[in-house]
């Protein structure tokens, strides 16, 4: 069950169909061509680059070191030891005490059904 068209109408919907294309094939090229300047910039200007256009400020100069230590030296006169080293053999968890449990509450009173 097609339809039947006219050579006239035929030769429009030709027409339509090849338009269509081009405009897509425009498109596409103009979408390929953004691409392409995009990555011909990226390797045209390096991001390592010597040049220079002139802006910012000059760069740091290195800065000073003190040569005199400033505190009191090691060990810091607030650091304490901890009470257990990693490093010894065994769980941590084996040399601290267990949390205590909740303790137990009283059972509920049974309760007896009421008759009416």
């Amino acid at each position: 069950m097609g339809v039947v068209l006219g050579a006239a109408s035929q030769q429009k919907v030709v027409l339509a169909m090849v338009l269509l294309f081009v405009v897509h094939l425009a498109g596409i090229a103009v979408l390929v061509s953004m691409m392409g300047r995009d990555v011909l910039e990226m390797f045209r200007t390096s991001p390592y680059s010597d040049d220079d256009d002139g802006g910012g400020p000059p760069p740091a100069d290195d800065p000073v070191v003190p040569t005199t230590p400033t505190g009191g030296g090691l060990p810091l006169p607030d650091a304490e030891q901890a009470p257990r080293r990693l490093r010894e053999p065994g769980r941590l968890a084996d040399h601290y005490p267990r949390t205590p449990r909740r303790p137990d509450h009283a059972p509920a009173p049974v309760r007896e059904p009421v008759k009416h």
